[in-house]
């Protein structure tokens, strides 16, 4: 797990950038409206012709064409806005990284939302660290994973998240705080993923 100082979903360097939409929330915000922004509204066109909508466990990867630095974007759906609280964030981090997993990254930048009503760090890491634990349980695997945090508070969720993988129980799926370089980018390509269930 990394934590970058001050960068965007659209500067930090990995293979994938990860974004989580919601259906009932237009125009996007957060890292989704970002790479709208960066991609002249191609995400917005694509939720016009329906085909992509913020359902939970829905995902969408998408060229970026030079726009973002990482080659690919994986778009997440949420579900409704009202409803993403803490479990619903937990599930939402665990299918992103089962998708990265499954698509073979090396590096990905995440930038989900925070729960509903709770925004403040040790909840964040919180969900990352659970999330990220039952993908890697499901299907062992090596991934560095970039976390998009707010101007100004990469150092609490850093602390945060080293708070969270020091109480997972010993034995359990091992997670460490680094701060190396993510792998460089590779090729992109656009491969719409079939949606799967969130836990």
């Amino acid at each position: 797990l990394e934590v970058g100082d001050s960068e965007s979903l659209a500067r930090v360097g990995a293979e994938i950038a990860v974004a989580g939409f919601f259906r009932d929330q237009r125009p996007l915000r957060g890292g989704a409206g970002l790479a709208d922004w960066r991609l002249c509204g191609w995400l917005s066109r694509l939720l016009l012709a329906s085909r992509a909508t913020g359902e939970p466990g829905e995902a969408v990867l998408v060229p970026t064409q030079g726009r973002l630095r990482a080659p690919r974007l994986l778009l997440v759906g949420l579900g409704a806005r009202a409803r993403f609280g803490a479990e619903a964030h937990r599930s939402a981090v665990q299918v992103s990284l089962q998708r990265l997993l499954d698509l073979g990254a090396g590096s990905a930048a995440l930038d989900l939302p925070p729960p509903a009503g709770e925004a403040g760090a040790d909840a964040v890491a919180a969900g990352i660290v659970e999330g990220a634990c039952a993908a890697l349980d499901a299907r062992p695997g090596r991934l560095l994973l970039r976390i998009v945090a707010e101007p100004g508070t990469a150092p609490r969720m850093r602390n945060a998240l080293e708070r969270a993988a020091a109480a997972r129980p010993r034995g359990a799926t091992s997670l460490r705080m680094t701060r190396q370089p993510a792998a460089a980018p590779g090729p992109s390509a656009g491969i719409p993923l079939p949606r799967a269930p969130m836990a």
